[in-house]
């Protein structure tokens, strides 16, 4: 794997303790929220995606697309509690020590840790209070590590 994002990704797969509530939508968030705390901790970005603010909040298709596209990666179709189906993704790759430096590492970790016990609707609270997305109209480009110069300046 020398693609970062797709580390990341298998990085939290491996390491998230509620592997069925990690839907496509949870998984694409969490890595937005990864991305935003590296901005701000930082700097920079822990991927190179160009998130974007849509009606379903930070979202962009590339996790869904390399889930598709990896052969790491599998995605389940279950049911919500709802009665809705979510893709699940996973992890199916070797079991390894995922090659991402240690201060990403730290960040997807303290995401996982601050997430975690979040239902759903929580967790989507908790990430439509984050700076972009309270300061931000729909449909505009997020450019965290400019919206974390201007949050850390407040």
């Amino acid at each position: 794997m020398d693609n970062k994002l797709e580390k990341i990704m298998a990085y939290i797969c491996q390491n998230y303790p509620f592997k069925d509530e990690l839907s496509d939508a949870r998984l694409t968030k969490m890595i937005y929220l990864t991305d935003w705390f590296s901005s701000v901790l930082v700097g920079h970005q822990a991927t190179d995606i160009e998130w974007v603010f849509n009606h379903y909040g930070p979202y962009v298709r590339d996790i869904s697309e390399l889930a598709n596209r990896s052969e790491n990666f599998i995605i389940k179709n279950k049911m919500n509690p709802y009665g809705n189906n979510k893709a699940v993704i996973a992890y199916v790759g070797e079991d390894m020590n995922v090659d991402i430096d240690s201060t990403s590492k730290k960040i997807i970790n303290k995401v996982i840790d601050k997430t975690k016990s979040m239902y759903f609707n929580d967790f989507i609270d908790y990430v439509y209070s984050t700076y972009p997305i309270k300061n931000n109209d729909r449909y505009t480009i997020l450019n965290l590590p400019e919206l974390a110069q201007q949050y850390k300046a407040l």
